[in-house]
Order: structure tokens, then C-alpha cells, then sequence
């Protein structure tokens, strides 16, 4: 067993060179040396093949760490970008497309900058809950050619929010759709509605690009195309399919995003500085309290507690059966106080007054608007 041990990290070291160079995860075989084979036993075969992943769930056996398998070691993370791209795992895209969007995006760098710093109040949750499940990072970047990272997003087929969901695919994943709220704009619910829809497909394409061409077409419409090309012999690759332009450019687009947020530099192109903390936090609220009341007592603009909350339609964003607010993390302490000191208020009251009546009236009313 020492000898094995010792041929295995031979064979690292050996491929360290040409690995440092790479940026695409590889299934690495090699051939133990004969004067090994006996001592391995009959049932080890001779052939050993190794499958890097993201998981960090998983380790690998004689200590030997996922970055020296795949030849690209995990880089200081200082803020969530870098984060974002110790996680970038899905395999080039040997077309054109790619180079012609990056030029694209390079031609609107202002545009780059400003939907990165639209991303600053949600890619860390993104990116956190796509680790989680051990998921390629290239994920968190999905919002950037969906919607922009704009919540309130709506396009011609009425898919909306962060992830464009359709009413049809929303319901499939439980996103809630009625007259005063609208969970596909929810970040946190419609985040992991997106990650389901996501794994489901890559579990039935068991191919990272064919799944989000199935995210933008349906799978339905790539499983047609690949019975297409099946029944006449082609390949079944993502490059390969017959399919809508939007569809065709929808995974380069991704691609060149993806590569520029590698090597922004690179590509002459500023990204929004994203801290590697969290920008909001959860806030279970009794009261009915609108927008307006919510931003008084956090001391924010209305406009950054509905870029929070864009999921509600009515008027009261809180209350009894309604989703936690969220509201940004340093915002958080202010407004539990003056919420508290305001809970107080309307108790004494209504105690005074001995009226139900008055304590509502007091929450709807002026009482709420700070």
C-alpha cells in the first residue's frame, strides 16, 4: 500500500505542470505500474480513473485535496466574487458565440457595472445557496442573463423575477401566484425554485449546458431536438442541436459572463465590490406595516426595502401569513428597536382605550408612518 500510495502522488506531481494551466475539470485515468498490480488484489482493476467535482462535501482519499486534482487552486476569497469563481467548474464552449459576446459585453461595460451593482444586494445568498448543494458556481450567474439581477423583471412571456419563472413552471415549483403576492419576485423562494428546476434538469441531460438551454427552451422542446438529431445520426451535444436564437446564445451568453468575471481585468471591465458577507437577513414581522413604514423604521429608502421585497403586490409587505422581511443585515438591529418601541405604543393604546379598533387603527395609520 505505501508503494501505491507513493505511485499516486508521482502521477500528481508529474501532471502539476500542464494542470495549472487548465480552467476545465477533466476525468484524469492512468495505469498503475505493473510491479503494483499484485499486491492490489483481484478485485482492484489496473485502470484508475479519477472524477473531480465541486462537492466539497466529499474528500479524497490519501489526503490528496480537490485543487491538486484539478490542477487549480481555490484562491484567496475576498469578497463574493472571488467566491464565485473557486466554484466555476462546466466545460468550455468550443464556439465562436462566446468570443462574440464577451466582445459584446466588452462594448457595454457600463452596462456590466451596472447590473454587478444591482447583484450586490443578492449573489452572496445566490452563490452561498448554490454551494450548498454542491452545484457549479457558474449558477449564481444566471440572474445576470436572465433578468439583469432585477427582482421586478417581467418579459413578453410574463416570466418573472430574479430566475424568470412562467406562471406554468412556478407552479410546478411551488412558487406561490395570487392577487397580493407574486413568489417568483421572492429572492429566497424563487432562488430555490430556480436550484430545483436546475438540478432536475441536469439530472435528466446528466449535461450542464443541455439543462440551461432546457431552463430558457424547456426540456420538452431539447428532448424533441435530440430525438431529432438521434434519428439522423448527429451528435446530441448542446453545439449540435437545431434550436430558437435565443436558445443558441442563451448558454454563450452565460459562458462569456462567466469568463469575464474570471479575469475582468482581462477584459477592461469593473465589477460592483461585492463584500463576501451577507446583505440581508430574515425578519419575522406581526404587524401589517407597508413599504413606507418598513423603510421609516430600518432608516432606509423606500426604494432599497422593495428592492428587498418585491414580491408583494398589495399594499402591506408584513403581517400575519406573509414572508419574513428581509431587510440589509446593518439594518437589522434599528429596526427590531424602533419596531419593539412601536409594538409598546400601540399596546398602551389601545389599553386606554379599550378598544380592539384603536390598535388597528393605530397599525394601518399614522402610527406606523415614522
Amino acid at each position: 500500500m505505501v508503494r501505491l500510495f507513493l505511485a499516486l502522488i508521482a502521477f500528481f506531481l508529474s501532471i502539476s505542470a500542464s494542470a495549472d494551466q487548465e480552467l476545465v475539470l477533466h476525468t484524469r485515468q492512468f495505469a498503475y505500474p505493473a510491479s503494483l498490480v499484485a499486491d492490489m488484489g483481484p478485485n482492484v482493476s489496473p485502470i484508475a480513473s479519477i472524477v473531480p467535482t465541486i462537492d466539497r462535501s466529499r474528500a479524497y482519499l490519501l489526503d490528496i485535496s480537490e485543487a491538486e486534482i484539478i490542477g487549480r487552486p481555490e484562491k484567496p476569497v475576498r469578497n463574493a466574487w472571488d467566491r464565485v469563481r473557486n466554484g466555476f467548474s462546466l466545460a468550455p464552449l468550443k464556439t465562436g458565440l462566446v468570443a462574440e459576446r464577451e466582445q459584446w459585453y466588452r462594448q457595454r461595460k457600463d452596462l456590466v457595472l451596472a447590473i454587478s451593482q444591482k447583484a450586490r444586494r443578492y449573489l452572496h445568498h445566490i452563490v452561498e445557496a448554490v454551494e450548498k448543494r454542491g452545484l457549479p458556481t457558474e449558477i449564481a450567474l444566471l440572474p445576470f442573463v436572465e433578468s439583469g439581477f432585477e427582482p421586478q423583471a417581467l418579459s413578453s412571456a410574463q416570466a418573472a423575477g430574479l430566475w424568470q419563472f412562467i406562471p406554468g413552471t412556478a407552479q410546478r415549483y411551488h412558487l406561490q401566484l395570487n392577487e397580493h403576492y407574486d413568489a417568483r419576485r421572492d429572492i429566497v423562494a424563487s432562488t430555490q425554485a430556480a436550484l430545483n428546476y436546475l438540478e432536475f434538469l441536469h439530472g435528466l441531460f446528466q449535461d450542464w449546458h443541455l439543462a440551461f438551454a432546457a431552463y430558457n427552451w424547456g426540456e420538452e422542446a431539447v428532448q424533441r431536438a435530440i430525438l431529432r438529431n438521434q434519428a439522423r445520426g448527429l451528435p446530441t451535444d448542446y453545439e449540435s442541436l437545431a434550436m430558437p436564437e435565443e436558445t443558441r446564445y442563451y448558454v454563450p451568453k452565460l459562458m462569456a459572463i462567466r469568463n469575464i468575471v474570471a479575469d475582468p481585468e482581462h477584459h477592461g471591465i469593473l465589477l460592483a465590490e461585492i463584500d463576501n458577507v451577507p446583505y440581508f437577513s430574515k425578519i419575522e414581522v406581526a404587524h401589517e406595516l407597508d413599504a413606507q413604514a418598513v423603510a421609516g423604521l430600518a432608516g432606509l429608502t423606500v426604494a432599497e426595502v422593495l428592492a428587498l421585497n418585491p414580491s408583494h403586490k398589495s399594499q402591506h409587505i408584513s403581517g400575519r401569513g406573509k414572508p419574513a422581511v428581509l431587510l440589509p443585515t446593518d439594518a437589522v438591529g434599528e429596526f427590531s428597536s424602533r419596531l419593539s418601541a412601536l409594538s409598546l405604543k400601540v399596546k398602551a393604546v389601545g389599553k386606554r382605550s379599550g378598544s380592539r379598533k384603536a390598535i388597528i387603527g393605530l397599525r394601518r395609520g399614522g402610527g406606523m408612518a415614522l
